[in-house]
């Protein structure tokens, strides 16, 4: 049986194609934490020459870190039955949907900054400290790769939806005797 993992990056190291790749079936604090300890140690061993303790000038945080891509189908071990896959396909497919829409909230707080700047009069001393504040930029970012991951994986969760969807469609009489009854009935008398 093979151990579920997820991969994080950040802007940083993705810049230099680094992962990290930590154990867990979702994307969690748990599992950001455990990320963050992994960058953290990589950064301390001298052997490894990928991080240093100037990676980071700026601080790490969990919020820094991005989900790489889910695991895909082909990853999955062949004898893994295809609604288990699915099912799996679903789960990811909410983890993506959720953070999307966590950072979508904050990016639209933002909105009115972002029009004002196309906008030809000139920005109020608050809108020009919130389009230069660094978290203006970074929820931005983080908003694009959460929009560009759900957007990525959605043709792969809708192939997964094709394979759930009739087996959820038939739950109900498959393990309802009674129902199951009703339903051979109503075919016998068409």
């Amino acid at each position: 049986m093979t151990k579920s993992t997820i991969q994080y990056t950040t802007k940083h190291l993705k810049e230099l194609g680094l992962f990290i790749e930590v154990s867990g079936r979702t994307d969690s604090e748990r599992s950001r934490k455990k990320a963050l300890e992994e960058i953290e140690r990589r950064m301390d061993d001298p052997e490894d020459t990928s991080l240093d303790e100037n990676s980071f000038a700026d601080g790490l945080s969990s919020e820094d870190l991005i989900v790489v891509g889910p695991p895909s189908a082909v990853e999955s071990p062949e004898d893994e039955p295809e609604i288990i896959q699915a099912v799996k396909a679903i789960a990811n497919l909410a983890s993506l949907r959720v953070t999307l829409e966590e950072i979508q909230q904050q990016a639209l707080e933002l909105r009115p900054v972002i029009e004002a700047l196309f906008s030809p009069e000139p920005l109020t001393p608050e809108q020009m400290q919130q389009a230069t504040d660094k978290s203006f930029a970074k929820t931005l970012i983080k908003f694009a790769e959460a929009k560009a991951a759900r957007d990525q994986f959605l043709p792969e969760a809708q192939q997964a939806w094709q394979v759930l969807k009739p087996a959820l469609d038939n739950v109900d009489t498959d393990s309802n005797p009674v129902l199951s009854s009703v339903q051979n009935s109503k075919t016998d008398k068409s």
